[in-house]
């Protein structure tokens, strides 16, 4: 090639670099009845010529030209959208059209042609009038902008969050004066402006819908970044909402807290959490507000979900004479805590209302081979597990906000808890801990990784140190230290005490001609569902419905068992309709189903290191998901990298793939997982209990 030409690319490349950078000065999008009219400005900075205007139909690739208007440098065109639509779309259609425009640039004396998405990204100022959904008998039309590139598009039948035109949601402050809690906080917006803002409060367990005062106003609307910002208040009445609350609900609750957004041109509302404080681990953010009425008291603190970091308000429903008691112990449990440490107390639990997990499998431990040491679970009469727990030892039962629980807990040496140690306070938030003069001991539900818990268990939290943490592994170990902070020394490898009885049986112990599909549980209310909830249940039923999988699962004479997660409990019907035994994992023995499979199938649920460990094959099913900005991104694969101990695919065609390949190998796991999983268990054996009881014993001592 001669230098000529070299020259002639070089100046081409840079040209092209030019342009990738060039706004425009404005895009305008004008919706009266029918027509939809675009207009847009274009760049003084180099020489142009408009070609003409196109909509691209994405399916087919279809391009239908519109000839440009210019008026003084402006260019615009206009389209009947019904009439477009029925001339361009098959009966039945579900389609996606974007806007396009054809401009011919001279940079440098190379001329260049570009076809270009009509997006946010190319202009500097944007505006639209009327612009709204579109719907008659026959079609519903939704106009959007793209996530990928930011440019113009609608739907055709195909509905359309409008969620992700929700930028950022940020709380401020939070401050409690007198019975009124106030919320201050921002919003932001892309492209498009609120009307109005709904606060609603809704109960996790019961449902109890109420909504709440809120005020708004717009801040700022920048060009350029098309970013409007808003600043919003919240005051919350808790004088009165404990009032209604006597009278509606005598059970503790949870409630969350939500913004009903009124989008311009969007005829349902947008629904986001209120969330993200600037500072979870303010104090401030955490004072509790107590009402009594009559022999009933009840305690309304402020707290945050783990996974979204929403907030949320935990009632707790006290008699009377208990929340008198336990505010005169505040008072006198340092001069009385001294005389009874010779006891060594231990208290320890998971939640009130569950015996299942590790902190069960050790309590069970400590007093079958420890019967001699002092330690309480925490449970309430209403869990589904107490008759299990009192038939074991009644006597070391803590009744959730009873008197014998207040002083046991005020009294303890050793307070041992999952990695939300408030869940068993009186009062379900942090600063009940700051009361405490007890070790702090986490023992964790899971191993670390599937999830991200730096929220949870950041060691340089002000609101929760805990002075050790067990870990199963020196890759968890590492992970403790570089992702939550944690010191080495605080971090003993023990194992899990469930492990125990995980692994008593060997690999190959009672496995029945069993698949186990086991989603993983998000957090999620009553009246929001994410949407990447609801993308995985419809994946997994697409999965079940497949016939290749059908076949699969003839060939090799298995039954399928689907264990739906509390997250997904709106599509027991849909899963119902599958080929396959349902079962929900808040009812199931979860230890007995990972002996049972033979094989997992798993988005990311912990429970997969479980399964691994007993030397069986795991795959990790992760469709790509297009999460929406305010929804926690979740893909394990941010957590040991390469390290997890199975296959990680994100179609259904590679997941299909796979199991042939896992049938054909016998069902057993390869030799490149195994040694993963054998990364992940440093003690593959049955004394995890044994380690961890020694460690705290070491701690105490």
């Amino acid at each position: 090639m001669d230098s000529t030409s070299n020259e002639q690319l070089l100046k081409i490349d840079q040209a092209e670099k030019q342009i990738k950078k060039l706004r425009h000065p404005s895009f305008i999008l004008k919706k009266q009845e029918d027509d939809l009219l675009v207009t847009v400005t274009l760049t003084k900075d180099f020489p142009t010529e408009f070609k003409e205007f196109f909509i691209l139909h994405r399916e087919t690739g279809e391009k239908y030209p519109f000839k440009a208007i210019d008026a003084n440098g402006e260019y615009s065109f206009s389209v009947d959208i019904r009439s477009f639509i029925k001339k361009h779309v098959p009966t039945d259609p579900k389609e996606h059209f974007e806007f396009h425009f054809t401009l011919r640039y001279l940079i440098d004396g190379q001329e260049i042609e570009k076809d270009e998405p009509l997006s946010l990204n190319r202009f500097n100022h944007y505006e639209s009038y009327g612009l709204t959904e579109v719907q008659d008998s026959d079609h519903h039309l939704y106009p959007y902008f793209s996530r990928k590139s930011q440019g113009f598009c609608f739907t055709v039948n195909i509905p359309v969050r409008s969620v992700r035109y929700i930028q950022d949601s940020k709380i401020d402050s939070i401050n409690l004066k007198k019975h009124i809690l106030s919320l201050a906080g921002t919003l932001v917006t892309k492209a498009i402006q609120i009307n109005r803002i709904d606060t609603i409060m809704v109960g996790r367990k019961f449902g109890h819908r109420q909504i709440i005062h809120s005020d708004h106003q717009l801040t700022d609307a920048e060009d350029r970044t098309h970013l409007n910002y808003y600043d919003y208040q919240i005051n919350l009445d808790l004088a009165e909402y404990a009032r209604e609350l006597f009278f509606s609900n005598s059970n503790d609750e949870d409630f969350d807290l939500y913004f009903e957004l009124y989008l311009n041109g969007f005829f349902d509302p947008t629904i986001i959490h209120v969330s993200n404080p600037n500072n979870a681990n303010t104090k401030s953010h955490y004072h509790h507000f107590s009402y009594s009425y009559g022999k009933r008291t009840l305690l309304l603190a402020p707290n945050f979900t783990g996974q979204s970091n929403g907030f949320l308000l935990s009632v707790t429903n006290f008699e009377k004479e208990t929340f008198e008691y336990m505010k005169e112990l505040f008072l006198v449990a340092p001069i009385l805590r001294p005389i009874y440490s010779k006891r060594e107390i231990w208290v320890i639990g998971e939640t009130p209302m569950e015996a299942k997990n590790n902190s069960w499998a050790f309590f069970r431990y400590v007093r079958q081979y420890h019967p001699e040491k002092e330690i309480y679970y925490v449970i309430d009469r209403k869990s589904p597990d107490y008759a299990k727990a009192a038939d074991l030892d009644e006597d070391h039962l803590l009744i959730f906000k009873s008197k014998k629980y207040i002083w046991t807990l005020l009294m303890a040496q050793l307070l041992i808890t999952t990695e939300k140690p408030y869940t068993i306070m009186p009062t379900r938030n942090p600063l009940w801990l700051a009361e405490l003069a007890a070790k702090k001991v986490v023992l964790l539900q899971n191993v670390l990784g599937s999830q991200n818990m730096k929220t949870m268990l950041e060691y340089n939290s002000k609101l929760f140190k805990a002075d050790l943490m067990f870990v199963s592994s020196k890759t968890e170990k590492r992970y403790a230290i570089e992702t939550l902070n944690f010191p080495e020394a605080k971090l003993p490898i023990t194992g899990l005490p469930r492990f125990d009885e995980l692994l008593k049986d060997g690999p190959d112990s009672a496995i029945k001609q069993q698949l186990l599909i086991f989603p993983m549980e998000h957090e999620s209310g009553l009246h929001y569902q994410f949407d990447t909830i609801d993308q995985m249940a419809l994946s997994f039923i697409s999965l079940l419905k497949n016939p290749a999988f059908s076949d699969f699962v003839q060939q090799y004479q298995l039954e399928v068992v689907t264990a739906l997660p509390s997250s997904m409990i709106h599509y027991i019907e849909a899963f119902t309709d599958t080929n396959c035994t349902l079962v929900l994992q808040s009812q199931e023995d979860i230890q007995q189903l990972i002996k049972d499979s033979k094989v997992l199938i798993t988005d990311a649920d912990p429970i997969a290191f479980d399964f691994s460990f007993l030397l069986k094959p795991v795959l990790f099913y992760q469709p790509e998901i297009r999460n929406l900005p305010l929804e926690e991104l979740f893909n394990s694969n941010f957590t040991y990298l390469n390290e997890l101990p199975g296959e990680v695919t994100t179609s259904e065609e590679n997941l299909l793939h796979l199991l042939q390949q896992i049938g054909i190998n016998q069902f057993k796991i390869t030799r490149k997982n195994q040694q993963k999983a054998d990364a992940l268990l440093y003690y593959h054996d049955t004394q995890s209990n044994q380690r961890i009881y020694e460690a705290i014993s070491n701690l105490l001592h």
